[in-house]
């Protein structure tokens, strides 16, 4: 087997060196693999370099460290190198590594350096294969690094900041294998040891610049939580913004374009005509995550999907490597919906740090897309909605109110009081904007009207879940959307 040993007559053990014939594409596969990862988080990376060790510096580690099982003991027979921005890119990927791969140790080199080399800073993991449970294509079945993973011990991963690195590669050649540092004085080595210390004290202030630079091109302060969408669906001078009501009784106004993933398949394929389409498994996904954002039917996909501008989403993007047709949804949503999207979403599917890794995509998004305006109207229906309100266009604000006051005038105002949002008194707090909703028995309801769309849909739908029996349905741009339990 490739990899294995043989023991000689003086006890050495004898490498199979046939194996180092297939460690370059093992290289090679391993970097695809990382580039990817990192591009499906939105990650960018200075570089990744991989290399597989040549055998004469394999035999001069063995020879070193006195290794008896060399294969499994020599863990950069192939070993990769990333270097990123900022520790936050670092940090970030590590986590990656650790949520892909079986990892079966961290070695911690700047732990063991002297003060004068304090400047050493790199995240190493080695990792011996992926962990269960992942994507099969990622890891090509027969191929150099399934080889690689069954015949060698490990494979290092090296995690390093620009900053770091800058200074790792100077001190290597100044000071680790210059002979020149050898060649002086005793005084003069205190003082390059000196300056070198001096050097990462201001590479660590570099780095820490760096984290707090990213921090503001995160999360701009000075950007509006206020979306475009928000000013113009969500801000009501009065109740007069309703529409003129359609001629219609809201059963026959229920479009059948019920989104499925073949129906999905070819809109993404119509809106995204340059990516790959991706598998049947993803596009299954895709549906999933419509679903929690309550988003079941193309028509309504594709107006909401009208008022993103799809270039200015991929350029924030910036991914480096070809990704699939749902994975441009997925970013798009996400500029659409924001943490909403984040909290609807981050549960479904087979990652565990999905939630996390759409935080750090949406870093590169929040409070820099130019979203379109769109005018969603909602209309009630049903026995239970007075004639007045029944089959107006009305904003999502307008329709809390009257879904709260059908309610609390059917069975109680209790039943509709929901904490910051909906109470019996004047309490709710400042920035809620709380307005009187007067009921027929002459008491009041206090709701809050400084809610997005999504958080009016969330009210609505929590409202009309407890109304249990009552004869009341809420249409969406003229689809059906939620109706009493």
């Amino acid at each position: 087997m490739a990899g294995s040993e043989r023991r000689t007559d003086s006890a050495r053990p004898e490498i199979d060196y046939t194996a180092w014939d297939r460690l370059p594409r093992a290289a090679e596969e391993i970097h695809d693999y990382l580039e990817r990862l990192l591009a499906e988080a939105s990650i960018t990376e200075h570089s990744v370099i991989a290399r597989p060790k040549s055998i004469a510096s394999f035999q001069e580690k063995v020879l070193r460290k006195g290794y008896t099982d060399p294969p499994r003991q020599v863990t950069d027979t192939v070993a990769v190198r990333l270097i990123m921005y900022s520790r936050t890119d670092l940090e970030r990927a590590a986590e990656l590594v650790r949520e892909r791969f079986s990892v079966s140790e961290e070695p911690e080199p700047a732990q063991h350096k002297p003060d004068s080399h304090r400047g050493y800073e790199s995240a190493h993991l080695v990792i011996t294969g992926e962990r269960p449970g992942q994507e099969h294509d990622w890891l090509l079945p027969g191929g150099a690094l399934t080889r690689y993973f069954a015949d060698f011990g490990g494979l290092e991963i090296q995690i390093r900041t620009i900053a770091a690195h800058a200074w790792a590669e100077f001190e290597h050649a100044r000071r680790y294998k210059s002979a020149a540092y050898e060649a002086i004085s005793a005084a003069d080595r205190e003082e390059v040891d000196r300056l070198f210390g001096l050097a990462a004290d201001a590479r660590a202030a570099l780095d820490a610049a760096f984290v707090r630079i990213e921090e503001v091109l995160a999360a701009p302060p000075s950007s509006l939580e206020l979306r475009a969408e928000d000013a113009e669906d969500e801000t009501e001078t009065g109740d007069g913004q309703e529409q003129a009501a359609d001629p219609v009784d809201g059963s026959e106004h229920l479009p059948e374009d019920l989104l499925d993933a073949p129906s999905l398949r070819t809109l993404l394929a119509e809106r995204f005509p340059e990516d790959t389409a991706g598998s049947a498994a993803g596009v299954d996904f895709a549906v999933d995550l419509l679903r929690a954002a309550g988003i079941t039917r193309r028509g309504l996909l594709e107006r909401e999907l009208s008022a993103v501008d799809s270039a200015q989403v991929r350029r924030l993007m910036d991914v480096k490597t070809p990704v699939t047709r749902v994975r441009r949804l997925d970013d798009e949503l996400l500029a659409l919906y924001g943490e909403e999207y984040i909290a609807d979403t981050e549960d479904i599917g087979r990652s565990t740090r999905r939630g996390n890794q759409l935080r750090w995509r949406y870093d590169r998004l929040r409070g820099k897309v130019t979203l379109g305006r769109r005018s969603v109207r909602y209309q009630l229906f049903g026995a239970d909605c007075p004639a007045s309100v029944r089959a107006l266009r009305i904003p999502a604000q307008r329709a809390v109110r009257e879904v709260a006051r059908i309610l609390a005038e059917r069975s109680g105002a209790d039943g509709v009081l929901r904490d910051g949002a909906i109470s019996a008194a004047d309490d709710l707090p400042v920035g809620a904007r709380s307005r009187p909703v007067r009921l027929a028995d002459g008491s009041q309801l206090w709701i809050a009207t400084a809610l997005s769309r999504r958080a009016s849909e969330r009210l609505l739908a929590s409202l009309l879940e407890d109304a249990h029996g009552a004869d009341l349905v809420v249409l969406r741009d003229g689809e059906r959307f939620l109706s009493a339990s």
